[in-house]
């Protein structure tokens, strides 16, 4: 593994530092999963909050580091999906989101999700990861979680994240529709997958 201020890491490495930070982000939503339905609202901000700091560090110290991996292109977005799945059924499941907002951005998922299988088949490469998408994701942390500290103590603030939550949906809607052009896009002849 390389160390911070080292040249690069083979795009093939596993156990980088950003690859480990994504794998503890995965670890985090069974805590937070745990901790939420077990009524432990203070364990589990914290939780949440931790995951969304690993979020935002995983990806700069791959960049910072030059530790890019083929891994890591696969950790760092499937830890987001899970924990955007995880938080949004759990807080839908406590009444405190609607359904409905789970339900779109759930479908958003699933049609990012069964464009890879179909893109891979034709052996496209996954896509970039976008400002937008990154975007949408980290609005999702604020808004979902303020949603979860506002409800039942201050219903001005608990419309509020629903809305942004809303908004925001939009935002997750327009990056994977972005990410669903790009995999399917036919591949020049002689690309590599």
């Amino acid at each position: 593994m390389n160390r911070p201020g080292s040249r690069s890491t083979s795009y093939d490495a596993v156990w980088t530092i950003p690859n480990a930070i994504s794998m503890a982000r995965i670890a985090l939503i069974v805590v937070f999963a745990w901790l939420i339905i077990t009524e432990r609202d203070g364990w589990a901000i914290a939780a949440l909050a931790a995951a969304g700091v690993s979020d935002f560090l995983d990806g700069f110290l791959a960049r910072r580091w030059n530790q890019v991996t083929a891994l890591g292109k696969i950790l760092d977005p499937a830890a987001d999906r899970l924990l955007t799945i995880a938080v949004v059924l759990a807080l839908a499941w406590r009444d405190i989101v609607p359904w409905w907002l789970v339900f779109v951005l759930l479908t958003r998922d699933a049609v990012v999700g069964i464009a890879l299988l179909i893109g891979r088949s034709r052996g496209a490469s996954a896509p970039q990861v976008t400002f937008i998408g990154k975007l949408a994701t980290a609005l999702l942390y604020v808004f979902l979680p303020l949603s979860y500290l506002a409800y039942d103590r201050w219903d001005p603030v608990h419309v509020l994240a629903i809305v942004g939550a809303t908004v925001t949906s939009a935002l997750y809607w327009a990056a994977g529709l972005r990410y669903v052009r790009e995999i399917l896009a036919p591949q020049p002849r002689g690309a590599d997958a």
